[in-house]
């Protein structure tokens, strides 16, 4: 298996090799490997990934969709596209989701993820109500196939993509989930990557609001979400006016 996971280059149907088929089939072709939607050669095709592989594309959509990442960590090796098309296929793709989360590669960022987290970076103003949308799905909920995936993850880059798009207009969403789960010890574990997103979806705030939240996150019985919340809120003091 390919270092990172078989949801590589080498066995995409966007592999030039591959003439259009998912597999290992062309990997004894002569030639450079070449991504067909991207128009970008791959020097190391089993180790480099992205979210248009038919793992976790089973529908083949054809615009490139997020970064393409290389490596075990599954490093930004080059930046997504930000083209009109791009844009506007994001659009779709956000409106698409599915209330109800659906087994997928567990490698790597689901399609879901990549979907809500890259209108945050293009700052894709028309993704705000789909966001939100996202924002309010079940995060208990799971496939209850193989993988049991839920969108705690894809609600937490939502918020966090909400924040991007819309600075300190998104609080009200961010504070809402700043505290989920922590009166219930049942859900304060598993609720807890949500809260880390919230947090730092307040790097992307300015507002008083924003530091009264980081100094509430920094008690989080979380000591990841505490440590984030304390350097977010060091952050932001060094920078205002007065220290200026």
């Amino acid at each position: 298996m390919p270092n990172g996971g078989s949801d590589c280059c080498g066995t995409c149907w966007f592999n030039s090799k591959n003439k259009g088929e998912p597999g290992y089939h062309g990997a004894d072709e002569p030639g450079d490997v070449q991504c067909t939607i991207r128009d970008l050669i791959i020097p190391s095709p089993f180790y480099t990934y992205c979210i248009n592989h038919p793992h976790h594309n089973p529908e083949r959509v054809s615009v490139p969709i997020g970064p393409v990442y290389v490596g075990e960590e599954r490093e930004i090796w080059v930046e997504a596209p930000d083209t009109e098309k791009v844009h506007t296929e994001l659009i779709r793709l956000l409106s698409a989701i599915p209330e109800t989360p659906e087994s997928e590669y567990p490698f790597g960022l689901c399609l879901a993820d990549q979907i809500v987290q890259q209108v945050g970076v293009l700052k894709e103003n028309k993704a705000v109500e789909g966001l939100k949308r996202v924002i309010a799905f079940s995060p208990t909920l799971t496939t209850g196939k193989p993988f049991f995936q839920d969108y705690r993850t894809t609600i937490g880059f939502a918020i966090e993509s909400l924040a991007m798009i819309l600075a300190d207009e998104a609080i009200p969403e961010i504070e809402r989930n700043i505290r989920l789960g922590i009166d219930n010890e049942e859900q304060e574990e598993r609720f807890a990557v949500i809260r880390y997103f919230a947090v730092r979806a307040l790097a992307h705030c300015s507002t008083d609001k924003a530091l009264l939240l980081l100094n509430e996150a920094s008690s989080d019985p979380d000591p990841k979400i505490a440590a984030l919340a304390e350097e977010l809120k060091q952050r932001k003091v060094q920078r205002s006016p007065s220290n200026r």
